[in-house]
């Protein structure tokens, strides 16, 4: 699991200026909207910008984390280096079902607001 994370992370780490850029456009976004009062204009535009700073922060963080996931230790290493290796692969491993189910939490968060925003808007 971890591998599969790491490896197409890798392939989109080209992604990760246009990551960071759009997480922080969606935080100045939300953060203009929320401080900005409580005008019709801008009640519109809340639910989007929560969904889009969801979203930007899940790509963050698969794009930061995963592509330093160590391989798998091989035999021929010591005791010790096995061990690192596998303990770091074990909090890998943990941080993975997190993004998981972060990740499988955003797509019914988001259903569920964008739903709430349609009827409403």
């Amino acid at each position: 699991m971890i591998d599969y994370l790491s490896a197409f992370s890798r392939k989109v780490i080209w992604l990760k200026p246009l990551v960071f850029c759009t997480t922080v456009a969606a935080i100045v976004l939300f953060a203009y909207l929320v401080l900005s009062g409580n005008s019709a204009d801008t009640e519109v535009y809340i639910i989007p910008s929560i969904v889009g700073l969801l979203w930007s922060l899940i790509c963050l963080i698969l794009l930061f984390a995963f592509p330093h996931v160590p391989p798998q230790p091989e035999s021929q290493q010591r005791f010790y280096s096995r061990l690192k290796i596998r303990l770091a692969r074990g909090c890998y491993y943990i941080f993975a079902l997190l993004f998981i189910v972060l990740s499988t939490s955003a797509v019914l968060l988001t259903f569920k607001l964008l739903n709430v925003w349609r009827t409403d808007f």
